[in-house]
């Protein structure tokens, strides 16, 4: 997408979200639902009271009778509010309603009441008809709850009727009646599930998804830059839904008092809090602000406890009037952040803060009945606004980091594939040079076996030669050792020379002949042996060596008539046992050739790590040597 397209996309989704809010608020202002006025159809079909007789009594045990035997009361207009009919009265409230029946409506089966603070309980011709909540002591909390107590009509008369209902509350704290509706149970029924729906379930879904956003922002929290002081916001929300609980909890797990005094220093918590969460979010950069939002937060809390709860909603107002200015001015900052950096988690944010404090103060307004107490309270839903915030700014940091974990993983898998390459170009280099290094050692191996053997040989002729003539038979010794030298180097670079009865199997094939020509027998005894680990084909080629070395000695020297070889497999201890032995007339003082001999024989064992020692074989004549071979090489 283009610049210019997304300038303009962003535009409409910004300009619509905020009309939106600025639509829903003023519907929520002036449009917002009240059941107790009722419709047409209600207004046709049910009677609506908005006059009552009423008596204030402290007297706990004042009974219906008595209070309808009195007539010490007084006139007022519902709803009403002791606030300002009765101010600083605490106790309870008894609201008479005399009425008569008219042939042209229905006959009523039940009373209801959207609004009764505290509690209330309702009297038909001095019959109780139902009833919630207590009425003396700590009263429970019922302020929010719509009242519908059905009766029976037999319970009304053809003259005149009286409708007499008690309420319960505290001084100081909106304590009153609404208007009472009386009528038929199929009338009055949907307006009290109406009612209950805004003012308890409403406010019970709105909390409960407040409260889980906010949860899930706390959670997050650490994965969003700390500097964007997203853990204020996920406090204020959990603030802010702790706070709703009393729209519709009918107990508190404080004294009234300190139940009252906790609730509203929430209201200042939750201000300080989320205009923290403001300035760090657009990284405004002051100072004293921040520190002045703690210290009113503090201050609140302090005023509020010191005051006692009778006063609280009297200075409600003036305690929420200095930081309202400040959370709308920061909404139209956070607005102007959104459309300057074109960031529409930005616009949510604020959008949905700003339909909070607008609504707040439509609510402030009911709060100090400049609207009346029946009038829905509907701050508490921007809790759902809140939650969808919140899921949008979790949905939005969560996919910048899979698209920021993507970008690394293929810059890495990029690099990856790079140093891969460069890798494999090494290792083939390194391979190239390994095999021009073996094939060099090869060479080296092969031409130092030459050298040791065929060219030992030669040379071992040769200076024998200068000293007396070689007869035929000595000069074809020689020849026979030479070529048998030669072909051992030959044999070396077959793949199979690291099996052992390979070695021997050819060495037999390739020496018999010279046994045969020289009239000595060979005894052959080899059994299945395990296949030797760690040794190189040089190192079976040097026993092999140490082998035809024998071999040679014993046709050259000892005069033997027959020579055996055994092989055998030591399971004890682990090792190949290969004994030579001839019946000849012993070890000789001298042997043909440089390099030839006994202690050449040991040099060769001691390289390859192998055992040999001497003797004589069985019928102690002859020479016989034995050599141990490990099945693992040692190191």
């Amino acid at each position: 997408m283009n610049p210019e397209s997304a300038d303009r996309l962003f535009t409409g989704r910004f300009l619509i979200l905020f009309l939106a809010t600025l639509l829903v608020a003023l519907l929520g202002t002036f449009k917002a639902p009240l059941p107790a006025l009722g419709d047409e159809y209600s207004h046709q079909q049910a009677y609506m009271f908005q006059q009552a007789k009423v008596l204030f009594s402290s007297d706990p045990t004042l009974s219906a009778s008595e209070v309808l035997a009195l007539n010490a009361k007084k006139t007022v207009v519902l709803p009403d509010s002791w606030d300002t009919t009765q101010p600083e009265f605490e106790g309870q409230g008894w609201y008479q309603i005399d009425f008569r029946l008219s042939p042209d409506k229905p006959v009523p089966s039940a009373v209801f009441m959207p609004r009764a603070i505290m509690n209330a309980h309702a009297y038909l011709n001095g019959h109780w008809i139902g009833g919630l909540g207590t009425l003396e002591g700590d009263i429970t909390r019922h302020w929010n709850y719509p009242y519908l107590f059905q009766f029976s009509p037999d319970l009304l008369i053809p003259g005149n009727n009286t409708l007499l209902i008690q309420v319960a509350g505290y001084k100081n704290y909106r304590s009153g009646l609404g208007r009472v509706w009386l009528g038929p149970n199929s009338v009055l029924e949907p307006m009290y599930e109406s009612s209950y729906r805004w003012q308890v379930t409403g406010s019970m879904l709105a909390t409960l998804v407040a409260f889980a956003s906010g949860v899930l922002l706390l959670l997050f929290a650490r994965v969003f830059r700390e500097q964007e002081g997203f853990l204020f916001f996920s406090l204020a929300v959990i603030v802010f839904a702790a706070r709703n609980t009393g729209y519709f909890m009918d107990w508190i797990p404080l004294p009234h008092a300190q139940w009252g005094q906790l609730v509203h220093s929430l209201h200042a918590w939750f201000a300080c809090l989320y205009g923290l969460f403001l300035i760090r979010y657009m990284n405004l950069g002051w100072k004293w602000i921040p520190r002045g939002l703690v210290a009113y937060a503090i201050a609140v809390s302090l005023i509020t406890l010191a005051a006692g709860s009778e006063q609280i909603l009297n200075f409600t107002f003036w305690l929420l009037l200095p930081v309202i200015p400040l959370v709308f001015i920061l909404n139209v900052l956070l607005l102007t952040y959104s459309w300057r950096l074109q960031n529409f988690e930005a616009a949510i944010l604020g959008c949905s803060s700003l339909l909070f404090v607008l609504l707040s103060i439509r609510d402030l307004a009911t709060m100090l009945n400049l609207l009346p107490i029946e009038s829905v309270l509907l701050s508490q839903y921007t809790g759902i606004l809140l939650f969808v915030s919140a899921c949008w700014v979790i949905f939005r940091r969560y996919r910048a980091l899979l698209l920021e974990l993507k970008a690394s993983n293929d810059s890495l898998n990029s690099e990856l594939a790079i140093r891969e390459q460069q890798l494999f170009r090494q290792f083939n280099l390194l391979r190239k040079i390994e095999q021009q290094r073996a094939q060099d050692d090869e060479r080296r191996r092969i031409m130092q076996d030459i050298h040791d053997g065929v060219g030992s040989s030669l040379v071992s002729a040769l200076n024998l030669s200068e000293t007396k003539p070689l007869s035929q038979d000595e000069m074809r010794d020689v020849l026979q050792e030479c070529l048998d030298d030669l072909r051992m180097a030959i044999d070396s670079l077959d793949p199979q020379s690291d099996d052992l009865l390979a070695l021997l199997g050819n060495f037999r094939w390739r020496y018999e002949r010279r046994l045969k020509a020289s009239g000595v027998t060979l005894l052959w005894s080899v059994a299945d042996i395990p296949k030797l680990e760690g040794y190189s084909s040089r190192d079976l080629f040097d026993l092999l060596r140490i082998v035809q070395e024998i071999f040679a000695n014993s046709l050259k020297h000892a005069k033997a008539s027959k020579i055996e070889l055994s092989v055998r497999w030591d399971e004890a201890n682990d090792k190949v046992l290969l004994n030579i032995s001839d019946n000849g007339v012993g070890m000789p003082h001298n042997t043909l050739g440089r390099g030839r001999g006994l202690a050449h024989m040991k040099i060769r064992a001691k390289a390859i790590r192998i055992e040999l020692y001497t003797g004589r074989n069985s019928q102690e004549q002859g020479v016989a040597v034995f050599m141990a071979i490990p099945r693992m090489r040692r190191k």
